[in-house]
């Protein structure tokens, strides 16, 4: 929290010096890990480009990250075949403020974007416990909890005119998160069994795609 207060002093400072035409952003970011359902998770943002002064245009916003962990299935391995006898899934979600100090370096036809985001919100885990019950599963417990935290994300690509729109411009970004769901669903306990869900992740390697709008461009 400290470390956002003093970017968002930091960039206050620029005012006075910078170009004040804040562009509005949307897009999406999408993840690639193994330990997700499809092999992906993903996130939706918003925000704006406060101001530019020469390469610096930072930026603020919000975005909400999802995401579905495999199941995992206990088996017992006494009998022959082994046979199930639970099972484990689980979802999170968290809506975060990010604050970023966007680097860019070009003119609006093209340009090579740098992107390191500070993150914190707050992020609610679910789990369910079923155990076997004859032929099928039934559930056993539900639980969830919610927790803060914060993160970084790094990105790093192009920005620019690249469909000739007078007041849209697009960005597409190889980016880096160090959103931990892993350690939220471990920390997550049942009453009902010790066995412990900790599917899900500590980081992720994805790509970001974004539109700017200049809607106060004359």
């Amino acid at each position: 929290m400290r470390l956002a207060i003093f970017m968002a002093l930091l960039f206050c400072s620029f005012f006075s010096h910078a170009q004040f035409q804040p562009r509005l952003y949307a897009g999406g970011k999408m993840f690639y890990n193994k330990a997700y359902e499809s092999n992906l998770y993903g996130a939706f943002e918003a925000g704006a480009e406060v101001f530019r002064f020469k390469f610096l245009a930072p930026e603020i916003g919000i975005n909400y990250y999802a995401g579905t962990p495999n199941e995992f299935e206990k088996l017992d391995f006494e009998s022959s075949p082994p046979q199930g006898v639970a099972r484990y899934d689980g979802r999170f979600h968290s809506f975060n403020f990010s604050i970023a100090p966007k680097l860019i370096f070009g003119n609006k036809e093209a340009a090579l974007v740098i992107l390191p985001e500070y993150n914190f919100g707050t992020m609610r885990v679910y789990e369910r416990f079923f155990q076997r019950n004859g032929n099928r599963y039934e559930l056993r417990e539900d639980i969830s909890e919610s927790s803060r935290h914060q993160f970084w994300t790094f990105s790093a690509g192009v920005e620019g005119d690249f469909f000739s729109l007078e007041h849209i411009n697009f960005s597409l970004l190889l980016t880096y998160n160090t959103l931990n769901s892993e350690k939220a669903f471990e920390d997550l306990q049942f009453s009902e069994t010790n066995d412990n869900y900790s599917e899900a992740s500590s980081d992720g390697l994805g790509i970001t795609f974004r539109a700017y709008f200049d809607i106060f461009k004359n």
